[in-house]
């Protein structure tokens, strides 16, 4: 159920527990701060030592208030801090902000308040904003709940930051840029309110279709509920942008068993197809997220990739013109109409192919003759001009004639004026126009690309539509993972797991367990060679390590002394194994591309399914390709088509392309198998084989939930 935080955001009335006439401490600060922000509501400071405060009245506690107010923020120490919830229960008081620092922070005495904290909130139903947090700020209506210094000119972008210190810059940069902003929250230990209460609270104003963006940025140490948080941020994405910076990209310790799916699909690469399958923006950097932040709130998201550079420094455009080429944007291809005006105007030394090169010499009116030329071209989505501070460079002018056509033109306009004290004031002049600027082109681009990449997102918004669940054979399905779990199994041994793809459809190559060579001669004779021996036993999950695996088998005799061999190694893995071992014979599929399919439940963000490379390359090659469930055809056919294996598959040199509708179907089959039945924690097939002819799952891995 969701929260009801309009009060806590937009409140009638504030009481202030811990208000202070100290004006180091934070309660007097926070006290200052709401009422220099021009509060129109009324202002209740709660301390039983102070009675006032020139004319402002105190209080002894919340229940002497006059009204039971609609927020009450508390700065004292935390081992107070329970007992003033326990008062707003009593009161009927919902909503609280806590400064106070010292819970889980600070370690195991801290973690038990907080705990205790959570326990009282749930109790009597509290909407708490914290602890260990900076508070929250608003420009409309105009209200600063922090005890930080809070810029008030009014922007367009909303932050959720976990950090309050990171806030701190933000409202310092913010200052130093003149970028204003619409909200404010810092969430800090996020004990009750989280991130996901605070979108769906601005969920209404972020899915309204019009014309002006209405950008979230987002500082996050971790993610509440994962794939809450997914749900609610693909309904804002279509309509404005939204992007994020997490740190921690190393994977968890407590990764799960060490499957390929598990060390490949590590924590860091699921989220990061969470936030690309969302279209959300992932900052790698905290420059990205300033930058970002700057640029959506100041400009248009380019409608293509095609970028028009006007410089009047021949080295700047040549590196700027490699890093566009890297990041996936192009050069726009200019019109003659356009080089024709473009050669009217310049000098004849000039460039008036792109990038546009004014030369050294320009002054501003060139600068702006060309720039407005180039603005009127179709094939520039934007336009980023470079300006290096040469002698007779003009350049608070340029930036002036700069902001004047970014007001006549739609279209986005970057700058990187390159220098230092010579270029500080006409970054000053692009800053009071609301021209994104930056000191170096490199960072331009990467801005240039992050937002195009949303956009990208945006005009290609991938289906909602899922196919319902259709897998055959149900009660042989549901037979094999009971039977398993009944013997507290950690994983399906190989044969089994070979019986329940079969069971969904999946392709598995001819085999059975056998007890002696000459069943394995038998075998050979109803199948033919090539033929694979492998150890069968449940959680052996890499039976190469243990010589578990003999492949290539040709002969009768091969055959014999392979039998021979992978009956010893049973034997070694028994004495120290705790489950049983059989061993499995097995046509051998030769020939074709190796890929792997896995699918993992990741506790934040639900099952993923991996596709890459497969096989001895599954570990060497860095093809890594997730998707989050469920699955659809165009999910699955975008996940393959963007793997490094595709241009194998898609046809190579001498070999045809391969038809890959029955991967797709196995993809598919998986993702209902996982969803059926969450007693299965994990599925790999590793490798799948992929032949002209046909599809096998050659070693499937099926990990179960025990718990």
């Amino acid at each position: 159920m969701s929260r009801d935080l309009s009060k806590l955001f937009n409140p009638s009335s504030i009481a202030v527990v811990g208000a202070s006439q100290f004006p180091e401490k934070v309660g007097a600060i926070a006290l200052k701060n709401i009422i220099i922000s021009k509060f129109k509501g009324r202002l209740y400071p709660v301390n039983p030592t102070i009675s006032n405060l020139g004319s402002l009245k105190f209080y002894p506690s919340l229940s002497a208030l006059p009204e039971i107010p609609d927020l009450v923020v508390i700065a004292i120490p935390a081992k107070l801090v329970t007992n003033i919830l326990e008062e707003c229960g009593f009161l009927g008081i919902k909503n609280v902000l806590i400064f106070s620092a010292g819970f889980k922070e600070v370690g195991k005495e801290g973690a038990a308040l907080e705990k205790k904290l959570i326990e009282v909130a749930s109790h009597f139903q509290l909407n708490i904003l914290g602890p260990n947090c900076l508070g929250f700020a608003s420009t409309e209506p105009s209200l600063n709940v922090t005890f930080g210094q809070v810029v008030t000119s009014p922007g367009k972008i909303k932050f959720i930051s976990q950090s309050g210190a990171l806030a701190a810059s933000l409202f310092d940069w913010c200052q130093s840029t003149g970028l204003g902003y619409k909200d404010l929250v810092t969430i800090g230990n996020k004990s009750v309110v989280n991130e996901n209460d605070i979108l769906t609270h601005w969920l209404p104003e972020l899915t309204l279709s019009d014309s002006s963006l209405k950008p979230v940025a987002l500082y996050l140490e971790s993610i509440a509920n994962g794939q809450e948080f997914i749900k609610l941020v693909k309904q804002i994405t279509p309509f404005n942008p939204v992007f994020m910076l997490k740190p921690g990209k190393s994977p968890s310790a407590a990764a799960a068993m060490r499957s390929h799916t598990g060390s490949i699909a590590g924590e860091d690469k699921v989220l990061h197809a969470a936030l690309l399958e969302s279209g959300i923006i992932r900052c790698q950097e905290l420059g990205d997220f300033f930058d970002l932040g700057e640029a959506f709130s100041w400009n248009n998201a380019p409608t293509g990739p095609g970028i028009a550079v006007i410089s009047n420094a021949g080295g700047p455009a040549v590196l700027t013109t490699d890093t566009i080429n890297s990041l996936g944007l192009e050069m726009a291809s200019l019109s003659s109409e356009t080089k024709q005006k473009l050669q009217k105007s310049l000098p004849r030394m000039a460039s008036i192919i792109n990038p546009v090169d004014v030369l050294g010499d320009a002054l501003a009116q060139r600068f702006g003759e060309a720039l407005e030329i180039v603005l009127q071209e179709k094939t520039a989505n934007s336009v980023l001009v470079l300006l290096t501070p040469q002698l007779m460079t003009q350049i608070e002018k340029t930036a002036e004639i700069i902001g004047q056509l970014s007001k006549k033109y739609p279209k986005p306009i970057f700058c990187s004026f390159i220098g230092g004290s010579n270029t500080a004031l006409g970054q000053k002049i692009l800053n009071q126009f609301q021209i994104p600027n930056y000191s170096y082109p490199e960072r331009a681009v990467k801005v240039i690309a992050l937002m195009w990449q949303w956009q990208k997102w945006r005009l290609s918004h991938p289906s909602n539509l899922f196919p319902k669940s259709n897998l055959p054979h149900k009660l042989k399905i549901r037979e094999i993972i009971k039977q398993a779990l009944r013997l507290k199994l950690p994983t399906l041994d190989n044969q089994v797991a070979c019986d329940l793809m079969k069971a969904i459809n999946i392709p598995v190559p001819q085999s059975k367990t056998i007890n002696s060579v000459d069943e394995a001669l038998l075998f050979s004779q109803e199948n033919s060679f090539p033929l694979v021996l492998k150890i069968s036993a449940p959680g052996l999950l890499h039976k190469a390590d243990i010589g578990g695996v003999i492949t290539n088998i040709k002969t009768e005799s091969e055959l014999q002394t392979a039998f021979e061999t992978i009956s010893q190694n049973r034997n070694n893995f028994l004495i120290k194994s705790s489950h049983p071992a059989e061993i499995q014979i097995q046509k051998q599929i030769s020939g074709g591309i190796e890929v792997i399919l896995g699918i993992k439940r990741d506790p934040t963000f639900g099952s993923v399914l991996l596709f890459g490379a497969g096989g001895r390359y599954a570990e060497i090659f860095a093809d890594s390709n997730l998707t989050l469930l469920p699955l659809n055809l165009e999910k699955v056919k975008k996940i393959v088509t963007s793997s490094k294996v595709y241009k194998l598959l898609s046809g190579f040199r001498d070999d045809p392309p391969y038809k890959l509708d029955k991967l797709y179907q196995i993809m598919l089959a998986l993702g209902h198998l996982i969803t059926d039945y969450p007693e299965i924690q994990e599925i790999e097939i590793n490798p799948v084989i992929i032949t002209h002819d046909d599809t096998w799952a050659l070693d499937p891995k099926v990990i179960l939930n025990n718990k």
